[in-house]
């Protein structure tokens, strides 16, 4: 039992020290809250504006590829796309490159970052790939806000943002509202230092701020022939955000201003965990692949530990059995023996055994033989007939030479 205990022990230790060095330890939440994502009919997710955009007979697309599907879309410009930050997979800046190369074409990125709101499927993500998101992306960088409005923000449970001045993408929107189940964060955006992204034609312009503090919190800037809208709420445009008249309308508002005649409204389903492609964060984070590991190690360990012998048994002692012996000689003789000298050989001694003086050569042999009467003719002539292939080199029956040997050595006697 004790040898059990230690095997069960160095063998769970052998495993924990694999797993450790070895096996990746991604950090992607669990999908136990509702995500950003266009299948996802929980509060949290698009699946309103998908079956809107079907009512309406908008073409729709989700897009499950890195970005640089989008330079094979047809029609190429004339599409909207809304991402959602944080991502659960953060985009690479190969990724974020092609994707304003997209957007110079002649398309529009809607940018619904949860900056100053708090998504319950927001904590734990990578706030830092989304400010580098951000900064690529809109120009722009943010930093946190004085503790006063941080205060603020924690005791609210919604957040109002209004228009500022007469613009067409906010035609009949009153306000702007963002839901906060959790207490929110606030930020205060500026400039990139070193300028604009390139295609970039100026300042972002500032469409809708804060009620409480006058900040900014929407923002549409031009690049190349397609722009960015940046949105520093991410709830407003989600299934619960869209109950409200003013977000609906917004959201109304954008894809009427920016999508073209055959244009698409694109959503980022990739990078929010829904991805056609080999991901190996997503895989290694998936709890069907630990349950699996975790009952594959179990069924082993029962396996060595329960099952198989840890020692093996001695054998108890055995005579040696003498007819094995001699049968594996046989045996080994007969395969490196050639079958013509062995016959040659047993010929020649059964002439030398023979009773009385033994013949001095095989013809004094063969004379002895037919001098005896008790020996049938046929066996004397099936004798030479061996005797005459074995030194030809031919093939002979053993067996039967064998046997024939016998009945001539009864005869004899």
């Amino acid at each position: 039992m004790r040898e059990r205990l230690l095997t069960l022990l160095f063998a769970a230790g052998a495993l924990a020290l694999f797993y450790v060095l070895f096996f990746p330890k991604p950090h992607l939440r669990p999908t136990a809250l509702g995500l950003p994502l266009s299948t996802d009919a929980r509060p949290e997710g698009y699946l309103a504006i998908w079956r809107w955009l079907a009512r309406e007979h908008i073409p729709r697309l989700s897009l499950r590829h890195r970005y640089g599907r989008l330079l094979s879309l047809s029609p190429s410009k004339g599409n909207l796309l809304i991402i959602t930050l944080p991502q659960r997979l953060p985009a690479h800046q190969i990724e974020r490159t092609r994707l304003l190369r997209w957007v110079a074409r002649g398309n529009t990125l809607l940018i619904a970052a949860a900056l100053d709101d708090e998504p319950a499927w927001a904590p734990g993500m990578d706030d830092a790939a989304m400010m580098r998101f951000l900064e690529s992306a809109a120009g722009l960088t943010f930093t946190p806000a004085s503790a006063s409005t941080l205060l603020r923000s924690i005791t609210a449970s919604r957040l109002d943002i209004r228009p500022q001045g007469a613009q067409p993408l906010l035609a009949g929107v009153g306000r702007i509202t963002a839901l906060l189940p959790l207490p929110s964060r606030s930020w205060h955006a500026h400039l990139r230092n070193g300028g604009f992204p390139a295609g970039v034609a100026g300042l972002p312009l500032q469409l809708a701020a804060r009620s409480d503090n006058g900040t900014p919190a929407l923002w549409l800037e031009r690049l190349g022939s397609g722009q960015i809208i940046l949105s520093a709420v991410a709830s407003p445009f989600s299934n619960a955000g869209l109950t409200f008249p003013g977000n609906a309308r917004l959201l109304s508002n954008i894809i009427a201003w920016s999508r073209g005649p055959s244009g698409a409204v694109v959503f980022d389903d990739a990078h929010e965990g829904l991805a056609a492609f080999y991901d190996a964060r997503a895989f290694f984070a998936d709890p069907r692949l630990h349950a699996t590991l975790a009952w594959i190690v179990g069924l082993w360990l029962i396996l060595v530990v329960g099952v198989r012998p840890l020692r093996a048994r001695s054998p108890g002692w055995r005579p040696l059995d003498e007819t094995a012996y001699v049968e594996g000689s046989a045996r080994y003789l007969a395969a490196v023996v050639d079958p013509g000298e062995a016959a040659q050989r047993m010929i020649e001694d059964f002439f030398r055994d023979l009773p009385g003086r033994p013949p001095q050569s095989a013809a004094d042999g063969w004379q002895w033989l037919e001098a005896r009467r008790s020996i049938a003719s046929a066996d004397r002539e099936a004798l030479r007939t061996c005797y005459e292939r074995a030194r030809a080199g031919r093939r002979v029956n053993l067996v039967r030479l064998q046997n024939l040997l016998a009945q001539l050595r009864k005869a004899t006697a």
